[in-house]
């Protein structure tokens, strides 16, 4: 264990920018423009095929991915990698009334890219918040297998919960198994992911600090916005928790960081709470929410910096 600890740290020194940069970072624009073509082009009936799989035909595995069009998209947005895994996670896997009745996939590709930029692409699917029809729409994830590894391997909670909580549906299983081997027994060393966090927050400010600029300026889409805000947001919230943690943490309490509906407890305003309250729902696609305003954000975001300053 110790030594695993080692390896993984000598690769964060030596790799530390590039490993956050592609956690965070979204595919350059032209890839980002195809991959966001295919995703609103997936077929209208998905939600249908979804609800109505049928678990005694022996090709529902290849229907579902034939549905997603990942090959294709594989093909046209990142023809470098041969192979992937495609992973169902979060409440439709394990359900939960509480949330919407939406869909979740990660694909987690294989493959050696040319200059190792390990892409990723988390935009999910069109910006129609808290539409009605848009809680019934499907979020597909795309990031390169090693850059997932790595950042489940330091302790990141997304990853994290995806492995203990994902479901293989199409690619080699020996590749998901190893994901959840080298993860389940782990200790995550607190002040080594503080660390990790702190390079990841930055990045996560700088990207928010870009879509609000591009968004007063230009006229972005207030989707980027709110989605760069909520990540930015919660990563600080996470961050606070992370230092209240013990030296030590398993992975039970890494994956706790993720439900982030827990994090509503961390607000004693109550209007602020309210405000975050509404950012999240938002992102979950829950239509019973208003559509938050960036204005809304800013306030959140003031008072979690209010909380860091009181530290």
């Amino acid at each position: 264990m110790n030594e695993l600890v080692m390896i993984l740290s000598d690769f964060f020194k030596t790799n530390c920018a590039g490993i956050i940069a592609g956690i965070i970072a979204t595919v350059i624009c032209c890839v980002g423009a195809k991959l966001w073509n295919a995703i609103k082009n997936t077929p209208q009936n998905i939600n249908d095929l979804l609800n109505n799989i049928d678990y005694n035909n022996l090709n529902w595995k290849d229907e579902l991915d034939n549905a997603l069009q990942i090959r294709q998209t594989m093909k046209s947005c990142f023809p470098e990698y041969k192979n992937y895994l495609l992973i169902q996670y979060g409440s439709s896997v394990s359900p939960d009334s509480t949330l919407p009745s939406d869909y979740d996939f990660i694909v987690l590709m294989l493959g050696y890219p040319e200059n190792e930029v390990r892409y990723m692409h988390n935009k999910g699917t069109i910006s129609d918040i808290s539409e009605g029809e848009n809680k019934y729409h499907v979020d597909i994830v795309f990031r390169d297998y090693f850059s997932f590894l790595f950042a489940a391997a330091a302790g990141m909670p997304y990853e994290n919960s995806v492995i203990t909580g994902g479901q293989l549906i199409k690619g080699p299983e020996g590749y998901f198994q190893w994901l959840k081997n080298i993860t389940k027994n782990n200790l995550f060393d607190r002040d080594f992911l503080i660390r990790r966090y702190r390079d990841k927050i930055s990045i996560e400010k700088q990207e928010f600090k870009k879509c609000i600029n591009e968004h007063e300026k230009y006229g972005l889409d207030k989707y980027y916005v709110i989605r760069a805000g909520y990540y930015y947001i919660t990563s600080l919230l996470q961050f606070n928790r992370i230092c209240k943690s013990k030296k030590v943490m398993i992975q039970r309490e890494i994956v706790q960081l993720s439900k982030v509906r827990n994090l509503y407890a961390d607000f004693d305003n109550e209007e602020i709470r309210e405000k975050y309250i509404q950012l999240v729902e938002n992102l979950k696609r829950n239509r019973e929410y208003n559509v938050i305003e960036v204005e809304d954000i800013k306030k959140i975001l003031a008072y979690v910096k209010i909380i860091e300053e009181e530290k």
